[in-house]
């Protein structure tokens, strides 16, 4: 019944999808892991991961770059690369095209955990993991107003990304220990970017109770604000839909 696999794959924890031929969840299974040796024990022993269908996994774990489409060239990738990390050795680096070959998002993973992941599997592809995020964002970008900042939340970082006149001007990765560091980077890039705090809409995305954010919080900053969750573009079967949790957003959207 499993036609296909997605794996979302963080620093200390994972979870993955099981769809059918119809593309609707089966089933989910989440798990934490300790180092990779934990990882690749769970791994071996999750008979839902070890079927040989297509799989994609989405690496949250490493740094990324965006290139725009006319300067993408594949053969470029690590130099792309290398303009948000220093290059490590015996590591495999990927890109994601977005927005019709517009933009390129570039990521690595370490070989080893490369080959782990595509053990027994004929066909595997990789992703950033703020892929399902950004290529959102993109898709919403002509519903957006002049001045808009977006930004997804997790345990001790968020994504941000700000839109002017609906075009793209800045995606990045923040790390951040409470709501306090999350202001000042908003608000930082607010004033960089010249954009008017009474007029600025900032729409919020992912777990941000781990914050304590909330409206009451957020509306003595920014009188345009949302904190919501995406239309989902994920479809589950009756008994899986428990999963889907404003906290998490990969479980509404996920790269089409």
């Amino acid at each position: 019944m499993v036609s296909s696999l997605s794996l979302f794959l963080y620093e200390d924890y994972y979870f993955h999808f099981a769809k059918d031929q119809n593309g609707k969840i089966l089933a989910i299974h989440k798990h934490s892991f300790e180092n990779l040796r934990s990882l690749n024990y769970k791994l071996k022993e999750d008979r839902l991961y070890q079927l040989d269908v297509p799989t994609r996994v989405y690496n949250f774990a490493s740094p990324f770059s965006l290139i725009p489409g006319p300067l993408f060239d594949p053969a470029l990738s690590s130099v792309f690369l290398f303009f948000s990390e220093k290059p490590v050795e015996n590591s495999m680096v990927y890109d994601t095209s977005l927005e019709s070959n517009n933009l390129h998002l570039v990521g690595s993973i370490r070989k080893d955990l490369a080959e782990m992941l595509s053990e027994n599997k004929s066909e595997i592809y990789f992703h950033h993991g703020a892929t399902s995020f950004l290529s959102f964002v993109l898709k919403e970008k002509f519903n957006l107003v002049n001045q808009e900042i977006l930004i997804l939340i997790h345990k001790g970082w968020f994504y941000l990304t700000a839109f002017s006149n609906q075009e793209l001007v800045l995606f990045n990765r923040f790390e951040v220990n409470n709501k306090e560091e999350i202001l000042n980077y908003i608000v930082g890039i607010t004033h960089q970017l010249e954009f008017n705090a009474n007029y600025c809409r900032l729409s919020i995305f992912g777990n941000s109770s781990l914050y304590g954010i909330d409206d009451n919080w957020v509306s003595q900053y920014f009188k345009n604000f949302a904190i919501s969750s995406p239309l989902s573009n994920i479809h589950y079967q009756e008994g899986t839909q428990s999963f889907q949790n404003p906290k998490t957003f990969e479980s509404f959207w996920e790269l089409p």
